[in-house]
């Protein structure tokens, strides 16, 4: 028996994302318990027979891995009143959520005084790629503890750097999904002008994926969630315009000039208070719609002028 399959998981915050990727986990025979405080999330993992709780306290794992929408519940998952620490011995938390890179490293110090060490492993690729174990896995923490680590990461993620240490995952995250923010809004613009002179908007999208506007956006969000009017990716105008607050503050703190960052989080958090911060990603270009008087058409429709 490797020392994989001898490790013990106990994987906290099921949601859009972390199901899939406590799913894969599971299928891959890991022994998995799973926390939740929702017994909507938890209930298809009861079916499968996995050790459930809403109290992470209750359950088994020697490794800890968090996918969660704050730092803040991050470290109440941990270290809270039911949180991971107060039950059985854990060895390794690997945070795979979003978080500020300085509330990791606090974090980490103090989970280092109990003998826990600790990885920050955020992830790029959304739903779709947590179902397929497609993620883009940026580690940060010390080598010996991401060599341990590689192995249940790989059966949620197809790549895995480890980028430095301890924040240092959270840092790259957060520059990531600022690109990607900057993408996102652009192609939405871009589309509505051109859809405005009388572009068509598959034929604008099918051009710029052959071209230098290649991006995320325009290969994947735009076709699968945008022009079929779906808004339905799977990550929400929220955890963005948290993303792009941390990458804004990590800015200001090191006194980098950075224009189109804060002009980013400024309209990402005018669309989460606009739109809810529950709403997809993608229907941020719904924002733009209503401020234009015009609405993209959906594939194969018209153009219409909303009044």
């Amino acid at each position: 028996m490797n020392r994989e399959e001898k490790e013990s998981v106990l994987f906290i915050g099921v949601g859009r994302m972390g199901n899939p990727m406590a799913r894969r986990l599971h299928q891959a025979g890991v022994r998995l318990a799973v926390a939740d405080i929702s017994e909507a999330a938890l209930a298809p993992f009861k079916e499968l027979g996995v050790p459930v709780s809403r109290f992470p306290d209750e359950l088994e794992g020697t490794i800890v891995i968090t996918m969660l929408p704050t730092d803040a519940e991050v470290r109440e998952a941990m270290l809270g009143n039911r949180g991971a620490v107060r039950g059985f011995k854990r060895e390794v938390l690997i945070d795979m959520s979003s978080s500020a890179p300085s509330a990791t490293r606090s974090l980490a110090r103090e989970l280092a005084e109990m003998g826990i060490a600790m990885l920050d492993s955020p992830v790029s690729g959304g739903v779709p790629r947590a179902k397929t174990g497609e993620l883009s896995a940026m580690v940060g923490g010390d080598s010996e503890t991401f060599a341990r680590c590689k192995g249940l990461l790989a059966h949620m993620c197809s790549s895995i750097r480890h980028v430095g240490p301890i924040g240092a995952g959270d840092t790259m995250k957060a520059l990531n999904n600022y690109l990607s923010a900057v993408a996102m809004w652009a192609s939405c613009e871009a589309l509505l002008i051109g859809a405005r002179a009388g572009l068509d908007p598959e034929t604008m999208v099918e051009v710029w994926k052959t071209g230098t506007a290649r991006s995320h956006a325009v290969e994947v969000k735009i076709p699968k969630a945008v022009l079929p009017r779906s808004f339905d990716y799977g990550f929400t105008v929220g955890l963005m315009a948290k993303d792009l607050t941390i990458a804004a503050r990590l800015a200001r703190s090191m006194d980098v000039p950075a224009p189109m960052l804060t002009a980013t989080e400024e309209h990402m958090l005018f669309a989460r208070d606009a739109l809810g911060a529950e709403a997809d990603l993608t229907a941020v270009i719904t924002l733009l719609e209503r401020w234009a008087g015009f609405e993209l058409p959906a594939a194969g429709g018209e153009p219409q002028t909303k009044k």
